[in-house]
This record gives structure tokens, sequence and C-alpha cells, in this order.
């Protein structure tokens, strides 16, 4: 977080609180005046920032800055109804205070959901699950200090519960969104406007609670409204999130995945301190706890599948990279950091094993003649039979272009195996197209490249007699 976003918070906070604190100092009416003049104010502001920002944005983040433009203006003109309705009582001022927040407030969610990058493969499930576990909290939660209340009061149940229900989805729909891992810093502007949410969700359910228990809705929350608003305003400054969601596996790793869990601890306490009270649970709230943790053991479960997928695809990642470190990549044999290493362990354990250079004679002008891809095919074809004229043990090497080098572990006819293999004509392209090889050998209780050197003079003075040839190094048997 920047300095700049810190000292921007830090002062919506200080002005929330110092309302807070001179509430109890003025009248009821100039009280809720005073609120509604300010969340006016504030969230006009934030609708004309939005409203610059919608030609900067594309996409996705276009359609979240519309849907702000239009939540912002909603809770700006519900806030003027509010305040002209205490100047002047109206039911019609009232009307559209009313009609403009649960605007407002169906809208919020939307915005939010939109500013974020869309969810991808199981990630999607996962955070539906995470939706759907955090909506049965904090509906636990609402249970407990909301909805038994108001059915143990003989109020308006029904009326409770469909406010309070979507309060519990916006406020839902927030912090699973804040628990998202979004790359650098974008993550910004969502996890403030969640914030937002969801302190409009508690102070929604706060107010709910006050009125169940025959106190003024505002008692000791009027600044919740004017917070939220505050944090909009914030929010709607801080530039939308950059592409996609990082990858599941950052996702582990940040701090923000475990937000989910908070509101079902709380709702455990509560719960828990609910029964040590009256050494009893409501029917409702049982089976509401029930589904809460069955979803949470089901995000458990996809949690444990992705990181599982994740675990095998590294493994076979690491096993194609270890492939490739070792093999050359057109013919699937043995590169030549491969043939250094083991070729040096064949040869401590097999004294007389014999190193061969073979060199293909006739190569380019089949690759020139036909092209790069029938060279291509040509060497694959000469790695096959190679790989068919030796034994399992022995090793076989592309060192590069048309030259390869074998190590073979025992006494053998593989020369004149290898000589005869390659000689058989090679379809290419629709064409017959046959090469030789020159080939270099040389034995000897001696280093790898020593014997390589050998067999490499070898090689080139077969060439220099008339290719197709094999000669052997002059040191050979020593």
């Amino acid at each position: 977080m920047t300095k700049p976003l810190r000292g921007q918070l830090v002062a919506v906070a200080v002005c929330a609180l110092a309302f807070q604190a001179l509430l109890p100092w003025l009248p009821p009416a100039a009280g809720r005046g005073l609120a509604d003049a300010l969340i006016a104010l504030t969230l006009g502001a934030s609708a004309v920032v939005y409203l610059r920002r919608i030609r900067s944005e594309t996409g996705r983040a276009r359609h979240a800055i519309r849907v702000g433009v239009a939540s912002t203006s909603l809770w700006a003109i519900a806030n003027v109804g509010y305040l002209v309705n205490e100047v002047r009582p109206s039911p019609a001022a009232f009307a559209v205070g009313v009609g403009g927040s649960l605007g407002a407030a169906v809208l919020l969610p939307l915005g939010l959901h939109l500013n974020a990058p869309p969810m991808t493969g199981a990630q999607r499930y996962r955070g539906l699950l995470d939706l759907a576990a955090v909506s049965g909290a904090i509906l636990a939660l609402s249970w407990v200090y909301v909805l038994g209340p108001s059915r143990a009061s003989g109020s308006a149940f029904l009326t409770t519960t469909a406010l309070t229900a979507f309060e519990v989805l916006a406020a839902a729909i927030a912090l699973v969104t804040m628990a998202r891992n979004f790359p650098g810093r974008t993550g910004l502007s969502p996890r403030v406007l969640g914030a937002a949410s969801v302190v409009l969700a508690v102070t929604a359910m706060l107010a709910l609670h006050n009125s169940v228990g025959g106190r003024s809705w505002y008692s000791g929350v009027g600044a919740g409204y004017l917070l939220a608003a505050g944090l909009i305003l914030v929010a709607s400054r801080l530039p939308s999130p950059d592409g996609e969601v990082d990858r599941a596996a950052h996702h582990f790793a940040s701090r923000w995945a475990l937000l989910p869990y908070v509101p079902i601890v709380l709702a455990v306490v509560a719960v828990a301190a609910e029964q040590i009270r009256h050494a009893t649970l409501d029917a409702g709230l049982v089976w509401i706890l029930l589904i809460t943790f069955a979803l949470v053991l089901a995000r458990q479960f996809l949690t444990m599948t992705i990181i599982g997928g994740l675990a095998v695809k590294l493994e076979r990642q690491r096993a194609e990279l270890a492939h490739q470190a070792h093999h050359d990549s057109l013919t699937g044999l043995h590169n030549r950091a491969a043939f250094h290493a083991r070729g040096g362990e064949l040869l401590a354990r097999h004294p007389g094993a014999v190193v061969l250079l073979i060199d293909l004679d006739g190569f380019k002008p089949v690759n020139d003649r036909l092209g790069h891809a029938a060279g291509d095919e040509v060497l694959v074809t000469v790695a096959r039979r190679l790989l068919s004229a030796v034994r399992p043990g022995d090793l076989v090497s592309r060192l590069g272009g048309d030259e390869f080098a074998l190590v073979l572990t025992g006494p053998s006819d593989a020369a004149d195996r290898i000589r005869s293999a390659l000689a058989e004509p090679m379809p290419i392209r629709g064409e017959r197209v046959t090469v030789g090889v020159s080939i270099g050998s040389a034995t000897g209780d001696r280093s790898l490249d020593a014997l390589l050197q050998e067999a490499d003079t070898a090689m080139y003075a077969a060439k220099a007699a008339g290719r197709r040839r094999e000669r052997v190094g002059a040191s050979a048997g020593r």
C-alpha cells in the first residue's frame, strides 16, 4: 500500500470517527441531515470521478466503471431525498431515498464483481464454494444477533430476513473478491471497494439489530454509511486491476487467501457463546452451521485437488525439463552434455568400451536440394537406425549437425551394422535418399575426451581416404 493511499484511508477513518463522536451532541434530525449531506457530497464526487474514467477503460473494466457511476449516483440522489425529508417530511422524497438506496445497494456488489478479472477453471468453482460458505457464516452471525432476536420479539421476521439476506450476499461477494490474489498493486481498487461493501453490510446489520432492540437505528453506527462513502471515493481514484489474476499456485501463498475464513471463525465463536449463554441452539442456526461446514469441506477437497494437480503438473514439467536438458530436441538422442556425463560413467564401468564418432556423407546436398525439413527427416531416420544397430546398454548421442557419437560397452560389429543400416535408402519427401557414413573409432584405458579426440582424427582420416569408410585411432589398444 502506497503512502498517499494510506493517508487517504486514515483521513476517511478519522472523519468518520469524528462524526460519530459528534452525533450524541446533535439533535437526531440534525445528525441524520448532516450525515445525508456529507454522504451525498462524497458520493457525488465519486460519481464524477467514475464518469471521467469511462473513456480510459475498456472491456470488463469499463462495465465496472459504468456500474460505479450508476451506483454512486443513485446513492447520492437517495441521500438528497433523505435530506429533503428531514427538512420537510415528504413521502415522495422518502420514497426517492429508499428506492435510490436499494438500487445502489444492488449495483455495488455487481460493480465489485466486474472490477476484478474473471475466474477461470477450478478457481471459478472454488470461488463459488467460498461465496456460499462465507454467506452461510455471515447468515449464522445474523441469526444470532438479528434474525433470532427479531423472531423472539415477534417483529416482522420475514421483512428482516429479506433485508438481511441481501446484506449477507453483498458482504460475502466483497470478502471473496478481496481474498483473490491480484498481480502487483492492482488489487487495491477491488479491496478498498470490498471494504466499503463490508462496512455497508455491517452497518445495515447493526442498524437492524438496533431497531429490533428498540433503539435508534443509528445508535453507535451512524458514521458507518459515511465511512463506506469515503472508501468508495478513495476506490474511485484507484486503477482497475491489470490483466488476469495470478496463477493458483501464487494464490495459496497470499495472506488475503485467509480472509474468507474470518467470518467462519467469528460464526463459530458467536454460536459457542450462544450455546454457553442459553444452553441450547435454534434448529435453523444448527442447519446453517451444518451446511456452512459442509461447504467448507467441499472447498478444502477442491483446494486439495488443485494443489495435487499443480504438484503433478510441476513434476511433469521437471521431468520434461530434465529430458530437454539431456536430450536432442529433434532426434530424441542424448545431447553433447549427456554424452560426456554418461559416456564417462560407461567407460569407468567398461574399460574395453569403444568410442565411435560418425559423420554423415552426402547429407549437405540432400539438405540443400530438398530443404531443411527434409534434412531433419534424414537425421531422425539416422537416429532411429543407430538405436536399432546397437545393444540396449550402449550410448548413442547427437553432438550437433550431422555428427553422432557412440559408446559401445563391449566388442561388437556395431560399426558394420551401422554402415549397413544407413546404406539403405530413406523415403524422404517422396524421394529415396541415400547417405553414407565416415566412422572414426577409438578404444583404450583413457579418458572420454582423449578417446573422442582420437576418434575424431580417425574419422577425418576416413573422409580423406574417400568417405564412407571406417578408421581406427592410431593409439587404439594401448
